[in-house]
């Protein structure tokens, strides 16, 4: 292949016409990525793999699953980040569920979830530290500042006192409120 070739203008089509068909390209690829990005972020598509689990189930019997503000929460509101780096990060990284969903024997079922809840549990904390529990603060913004009317004398402390930490020395959502949705594992 000769290198310089690529440099050249081509003999047959215009700079204007190669720059629009690549334009066009670029627009449609970059709409058919944001659609297949938002698609697999559904609840219909983890349930696809995660069916036969007690996933949603969980979900519903919790607070999250709409109690008193009868707010029903999907499984990308606390899974992805909504910041954009970070959300193509974890779109990559639970790639492997689908792989696991492929050729783990006995993925989908209630037994191998009980079996391996705890280091599921464990790689969900450690995201969620990871990333500041951002996505449970897409929701809970304010923590801090704005306390609701229903949150206990001793948790409105905790929380002051905590946010009064050093920011680098604060604990994160998921420090104090692991199993809040999915059960966590005593053992």
């Amino acid at each position: 292949m000769n290198w310089r070739a690529l440099f050249k203008p081509s003999a047959k089509f215009s700079v204007l016409a190669l720059l629009v068909v690549g334009i066009v390209i670029g627009v449609v690829g970059y709409f058919a990525t944001q659609q297949t990005l938002h698609i697999t972020s559904s609840d219909e598509f983890c349930m696809t793999c995660h069916s036969n689990h007690s996933l949603k189930d969980e979900v519903l019997a919790s607070a999250h699953g709409g109690g008193s503000a009868g707010i029903v929460v999907e499984c990308q509101q606390c899974h992805l980040p909504q910041e954009p780096i970070n959300y193509l990060i974890k779109k990559i990284i639970v790639s492997k569920d689908i792989i696991g969903y492929m050729t783990i024997d006995g993925f989908n079922t209630q037994e191998w979830l009980d079996e391996n809840r705890r280091e599921q549990a464990d790689l969900a904390r450690d995201f969620l530290r990871s990333i500041d529990s951002s996505t449970c603060q897409n929701c809970h913004s304010r923590i801090y500042e704005d306390q609701p009317e229903a949150m206990s004398k001793m948790a409105k402390r905790m929380h002051a006192r905590n946010f009064k930490k050093d920011p680098d020395k604060r604990k994160t959502c998921i420090d104090c409120h692991k199993g809040i949705v999915h059960p966590y594992p005593k053992k």
